[in-house]
């Protein structure tokens, strides 16, 4: 396993949306199918959230109030996210030196994430289908494009 560099950092997500971003993760023990909480985390609602504004184009959003998801040490479990998240940083900064930061790339990736959680709820939200299926129909018109 990878060392972490963000592990002592926490996953912080925008307060706005904390009871929608719950709704779609199966932690907590909620007996819910994963068609309607497609997501184990919210961690793994987070790194999504990054994914889809990175693949987007989104701009970075610094939200006013954030509540704490979870640790980042939790990245450590699935180290390829750390080594995207760095890889992100480094095409868009072009800065070898920032990666020598790790606070400036993770409020980056937590910014970038920021940007891609009002666009995931609203994927999620769509009403035409439950949840899992909108997530999914977002990831295959993407990789046909």
């Amino acid at each position: 396993m990878s060392s972490n560099p963000f592990a002592s950092y926490n996953v912080e997500l925008p307060e706005a949306y904390a009871e929608r971003i719950r709704s779609y993760c199966s932690t907590g023990g909620k007996n819910v199918s994963s068609e309607i909480a497609p997501f184990e985390r919210q961690v793994d609602f987070w790194f999504f959230a990054f994914v889809l504004a990175t693949v987007e184009g989104l701009d970075l959003v610094k939200p006013s109030k954030t509540y704490n998801a979870t640790q980042a040490h939790i990245l450590s479990s699935n180290s390829e996210r750390i080594t995207y998240i760095q890889a992100v940083y480094l095409a868009e900064s072009e800065s070898l030196d920032g990666l020598a930061n790790p606070r400036k790339v993770w409020d980056f990736a937590c910014q970038r994430a920021h940007a891609g959680v009002p666009r995931l709820i609203q994927i999620l939200s769509d009403t035409d289908q439950k949840p899992l299926w909108n997530f999914l129909d977002v990831i295959d018109n993407s990789v046909r494009a």
